[in-house]
């Protein structure tokens, strides 16, 4: 299957709309002011997509202008925010969800539908509920009849539309989820362009870095970390701020030239940071403000883990990059993408996104990566990529 890259953009456009009417629906049947916070085409692999969190949701079959399904997720919090609005008291929470479900799954289906100057017939709801992989096979997403298999998008390699809609002052998390067929896919994408082999590869590649990176951490604080998410997602550059989550992190931005240039964000979360400081600084295992020591420590991993990450991009494309001093930053997530956004918008009105996360099992540690390339340079390193020999150098690089 091959995508038209710029395309992908546009469609990421198109999916806004019909988040956009989604949220509407939604605002006119539980009186919740609701919006959308993100959109755009995310490629990543079954596991990257199952949450560890319990979600809670319906499932609906696409036929029509568009053959696949759909996955509507709340978390228990945002179910319990629509429900307390529907029918507060009622025992009648899965043919609630059910309904809310249909309604703002026609809302996101309708916007497809207005673009495509067709008509998506949906399924009759179907409640889901459950944890990681276990809520995608419960919605059928990973046996034989499910798009991340039957459609040639396998386990690992899941090409999907995502949304995510939220409201002020309320707690209301909502996921959206489509998963059209290769025919259907092909004919939003385009036919032209590159394989989708190749995007992949280039995943792969940044889950390579991620895990360089990983590595470099474990060697200069002690703590075991592995890669648990990579993502790779096209999405409208003013969109960037809301991929990432609205906590406070502590951390470092680069920026790094060559072939590709972009940036690099190295966000801990506060209680990781303290950490990573208190193993790098000895006599800091109490670090209450980031400054002094503190500071120059988050400052020197993150320089580490991007050297490190960006070498493995370098090795795989066959060129030079250089990245900048560290720029130290502790604020909330969002805050810190949308100075990196203002540069971008200025050449480019779609991002590419690369978003990593690395966890250890044994204690407080949760860091993400974000990777932001020039679009356009993106676009000619895509041109120059053969997945066999990319994958030999990537091995090369670090295993997969």
């Amino acid at each position: 299957m091959n995508v038209d890259v710029e395309a992908l953009g546009s469609v990421s456009r198109t999916a806004r709309k019909g988040g956009e009417r989604a949220a509407d629906n939604l605002t006119g049947m539980t009186g919740i002011d609701a919006r959308v916070d993100v959109t755009g085409v995310t490629l990543a692999s079954a596991d990257d997509l199952a949450q560890d969190e319990r979600r809670i949701g319906v499932a609906v079959d696409l036929s029509g202008g568009i053959e696949g399904a759909s996955l509507l997720t709340f978390s228990p919090a945002g179910a319990e925010t629509l429900l307390d609005a529907l029918v507060p008291g009622s025992d009648v929470a899965e043919s609630a969800i059910a309904e809310v479900g249909n309604v703002v799954t026609s809302g996101f289906v309708d916007g497809w539908a207005d673009h495509l100057e067709t008509t998506v017939d949906v399924s009759p709801p179907e409640y889901v509920e459950g944890t990681g992989a276990g809520l995608l096979d419960a919605a059928g997403l990973l046996d034989d009849a499910g798009p991340l298999d039957a459609s040639g998008f396998d386990r690992d390699r899941a090409l999907a539309f995502r949304s995510e809609v939220g409201a002020v002052g309320e707690a209301l998390d909502v996921e959206f989820h489509l998963f059209p067929d290769p025919a259907s896919m092909q004919q939003l994408l385009g036919g032209d362009g590159v394989a989708i082999e190749e995007l992949d590869t280039l995943r792969e590649m940044a889950r390579s870095g991620a895990r360089t990176a990983s590595e470099s951490v474990s060697e200069m604080t002690g703590i075991d970390s592995r890669v648990d998410v990579t993502r790779l997602s096209f999405v409208p550059v003013e969109d960037v701020p809301a991929q990432l989550p609205a906590e406070r992190y502590v951390g470092a931005a680069f920026e790094f030239e060559g072939t590709p240039r972009g940036y690099v964000l190295i966000l801990f979360d506060e209680a990781s940071a303290r950490e990573v400081v208190g193993a790098l600084v000895p006599g800091t295992e109490s670090v209450e403000e980031f400054d002094g020591m503190a500071r120059s420590a988050m400052e020197e991993i993150g320089n580490v883990m991007t050297s490190s990450f960006v070498d493995g991009w370098a090795n795989v494309l066959e060129t030079t990059i250089d990245i900048s001093p560290p720029q130290f930053v502790h604020d909330v997530g969002r805050a810190v993408a949308e100075s990196v956004v203002a540069r971008l918008g200025q050449r480019q009105a779609d991002a590419v996104l690369f978003d990593t996360v690395l966890r250890a099992d044994d204690r407080a540690f949760d860091c993400e990566i974000y990777v932001l390339p020039d679009e356009r340079e993106f676009r000619d390193a895509l041109d120059d990529i053969d997945p066999g020999d990319t994958a030999e150098r990537t091995t090369r690089a670090g295993p997969l």
